[in-house]
């Protein structure tokens, strides 16, 4: 009889350590899946309160590689991590065979304007320096790797991301 108390006791024993593994294995995933809920959460905020538009676009008529446009933050969220942006440009441009040649390119940011980059001033920055703000707009420069062509009617797309996913797209003729 005093055997049967003892099995009897351990699997006692082993069904509570297995009900306590199995409530902090359900505990530590319902934290995940609180901070995987507010984090989704809070993107979507940013994303509902950014709002970025193109305009005043325009090609320098000597070189056709350098362009230059306005953004304007018209959301509620500051911008400034402009690193992980993306521009892209879509142009056509003339090659070697004299044939006109539609080129997408994807331009990086940085400091300084050179080939395949762009850069950003913002106009009247008194307030956050380098931050475009909302209400705010910034001057964009960007060096493409090839001359547009200067075929009257041919088109170029200019594509704005921000870094939580808000586009902007300007279609214009040149």
């Amino acid at each position: 009889m005093g055997f049967s108390i003892v099995i009897a006791s351990a699997i006692m024993f082993i069904a509570i350590l297995t009900s306590l593994a199995v409530m902090l294995t359900v505990a530590s995933n319902m934290h995940k899946t609180n901070d995987a809920m507010v984090k989704s959460t809070m993107m979507r905020k940013d994303f509902n309160e950014t709002s970025i538009d193109i305009s005043d676009l325009v090609i320098d008529g000597s070189d056709r590689r350098h362009i230059t446009f306005v953004l304007n933050n018209d959301g509620k969220s500051k911008l400034f991590n402009y690193t992980h942006f993306d521009l892209i440009v879509t142009y056509y441009y003339t090659d070697s065979m004299n044939n006109d040649v539609m080129h997408i390119e994807r331009l990086p940011y940085s400091n300084t304007l050179q080939e395949g980059r762009w850069t950003l001033s913002i106009q009247n920055d008194v307030i956050d320096p380098n931050i475009l703000n909302p209400k705010e707009n910034a001057s964009v420069e960007a060096m493409l790797s090839n001359p547009i062509t200067s075929t009257p009617s041919t088109s170029i797309v200019i594509t704005v991301s921000t870094d939580n996913g808000v586009v902007a797209t300007l279609a214009s003729t040149t």
